[in-house]
């Protein structure tokens, strides 16, 4: 059995994600339209819950440690899945694509 705590906030991968796309948790803080401090503050706390360290600080940004690199590859697919699924779903609320059907009686 895992030791991980499967009560997950998203919210902590999507901060993650940005964080590891942009490399920079000011260019993610920016994009996720909140604090840098709330940026750090979330990937600290993912990291607490997942007993690791994310990422290495640069001078430049940050970088994903190994064990990050793989957990990315992981969230970033999660993460388009979602969005494609976000994106399919407003597409047929908003009737721009899908199905009609015309029920005709007798």
């Amino acid at each position: 059995m895992s030791d991980i705590n499967h009560n997950f906030d998203l919210n902590l991968y999507r901060v993650f994600y940005m964080v590891a796309e942009t490399k920079s948790i000011s260019k993610a803080a920016e994009l996720l339209y909140v604090s840098q401090p709330a940026v750090s503050y979330s990937i600290k706390t993912l990291e607490e819950a997942l007993g690791g360290k994310l990422f290495f600080r640069t001078p430049k940004g940050v970088e994903l440690t190994p064990e990050a690199q793989k957990l990315y590859d992981s969230v970033k697919s999660s993460y388009h899945s979602l969005t494609v699924g976000e994106k399919l779903f407003t597409e047929d609320k908003n009737l721009t694509t899908g199905d009609l059907y015309v029920r005709m009686q007798s």
